[in-house]
């Protein structure tokens, strides 16, 4: 039996989707994969099926993202029409640690609940992706197709990278693989990369984004690029404050990798752009206040070049914000504290997709598996923060310097070894009267989460850290500090 997946352009060609299927929904971000989950399920709504979305955001930017498109889950989830699960921030570390993962599916099963017919998530890679090869891939898969449910997961990538095992068996075992893309002019395009039973896949199906109502055929509308402007040097990089401030160590780290031209006012970027300049990226730092100038601001800066618009904010905005810029013409959106290698990874991606160009980033399961981390002693931590310092990529990083009692001192290094995340980079040195932990691609106001972690761990052996004294250090901005605090000895 086929049903609907409620983008009427897909159900035609495919004649619908099959029911209890596991369909995978990939895009990079901003194009839409959340909204294809939410106008899914709200199709199910509709015709009194109970439904369930398992996300990564609160449920309050849940219901804000599909009262944007006209899609009643808020009024669902009050009848209890619908169930809303989040992922729990050490979600990954819980299923890699279980007896058997297959609990873990069990007991979200109980979560969800009887008679549930479709079932939604995003993003699909926490309940499958690990080290440990293709086990949990299997035990997903398995899950979704017992549950009798049809199953819309998202998956975060363009799918021209090489996958990990685990994301290819689930890519190779759902019933039907989407893509989705954002094109230069605003519109979408379904790619179908595979389905069953076959159907034509010959060409994408284009989309308009529409607030209020969801995917739908494109309506009357015109291309957003006016003119035929170049893209320009892939070294020129716009910098558009629409702040109170702009955090130092993201200028320090723009101008580590571009030709900045920095600008205040949307105007006279507009008018660098009128003038036939032109710039490989446009990056826009925004603050909740200035949400709106944001998305005038990529309004008026979409038609005049096809560089792509990347807006970055540390406040948390509505999800509202940020679909009203992605529909404005800005090809992604950072916020909520985001960090600098994320913004990096965003900015390359955005810059790549606007040249056509494909992205050669290794999979995560084609990086080696770091080996157990170790204290370094005091020599070797300087001799490692020196050398990051003197790289314009290695001076990423936040260094935290942590002077503990002695009588904590032990106890201290143990977790901080624990907390670190020793495959992207982190590592913890001794210092003089106490510790170092340098942070890499962290920015100092993400160091809060780490401490927070600390913290708890200590309290956990009946400790806390209110007697150690914490120093917190950008390496993009305090490198004479640093040098300072962890002097390297002459060999």
């Amino acid at each position: 039996m086929n049903i609907d997946s409620g983008i009427d352009p897909l159900d035609r060609r495919l004649r619908g989707i099959r029911a209890g299927g596991v369909y995978v929904i990939a895009g990079t971000p901003g194009s839409g994969k959340l909204t294809s989950v939410l106008q899914f399920l709200n199709t199910g709504i509709q015709t009194g099926e109970r439904v369930a979305l398992l996300a990564g955001i609160p449920p309050e930017q849940v219901f804000e993202h599909s009262d944007h498109f006209g899609f009643e889950l808020a009024y669902a989830w009050k009848r209890d029409q619908l169930r809303v699960l989040g992922f729990t921030d050490d979600f990954e570390s819980l299923l890699l640690r279980a007896a058997d993962p297959q609990d873990v599916f069990k007991e979200l099963s109980g979560f969800l609940g009887s008679g549930v017919r479709r079932v939604g998530i995003d993003p699909g890679k926490p309940l499958w992706e690990t080290r440990a090869g293709t086990t949990l891939g299997n035990r997903f898969i398995q899950w979704a197709e017992s549950s009798g449910a049809t199953t819309w997961v998202t998956l975060a990538s363009d799918l021209s990278d090489t996958p990990s095992p685990a994301t290819e068996w689930v890519l190779q075992s759902a019933t039907g693989v989407l893509k989705l893309e954002r094109l230069s002019s605003g519109l979408r395009q379904i790619w179908i990369r595979r389905i069953s039973p076959p159907s034509d896949t010959k060409s994408p199906i284009t989309l308009e984004l529409v607030s209020g109502k969801g995917f739908q055929d494109p309506v009357g509308r015109l291309d957003r690029r006016s003119t035929d402007a170049p893209i320009g040097s892939e070294r020129r990089l716009a910098l558009l404050q629409l702040a109170s401030s702009l955090p130092q160590e993201i200028v320090c780290w723009a101008r580590t990798r571009f030709e900045v031209v920095e600008e205040k006012q949307a105007l006279r970027l507009l008018s660098r752009l009128q003038d036939g300049e032109t710039f490989g990226s446009i990056l826009v730092y925004l603050d909740r206040p200035n949400s709106r100038n944001a998305v005038d601001a990529c309004r008026a800066i979409r038609p005049l070049t096809t560089a792509p618009i990347v807006l970055a904010a540390d406040d948390r905005l509505r999800a509202s914000d940020r679909t009203d810029a992605l529909d404005a013409g800005a090809n992604d959106f950072l916020s909520d504290n985001f960090s600098i290698v994320e913004l990096a990874s965003r900015l390359e991606r955005a810059s790549q997709a606007a040249r056509g160009q494909i992205s050669h980033r290794k999979a995560l399961g084609d990086e080696p598996v770091p080996e157990v981390a170790e204290i370094m002693e005091a020599d070797s931590f300087a001799q490692a923060v020196d050398t990051r310092l003197g790289q314009s990529e290695g001076s990423l990083f936040t260094l935290l310097i942590l002077r503990p009692p002695a009588a904590l001192s032990k106890q201290l290094g143990e977790i901080l070894l624990e907390q670190i995340r020793g495959e992207v980079g982190d590592i913890v040195g001794r210092t003089k009267g106490g510790y170092g932990v340098v942070l890499q691609g962290a920015r100092p106001s993400q160091a809060g989460a780490f401490l927070s972690r600390v913290n708890r761990a200590l309290q956990k052996v009946g400790q806390s850290d209110r007697d150690i004294d914490i120093d917190v250090l950008s390496g993009a901005t305090e490198a004479d500090r640093i040098a300072e605090n962890i002097p390297v000895h002459a060999q």
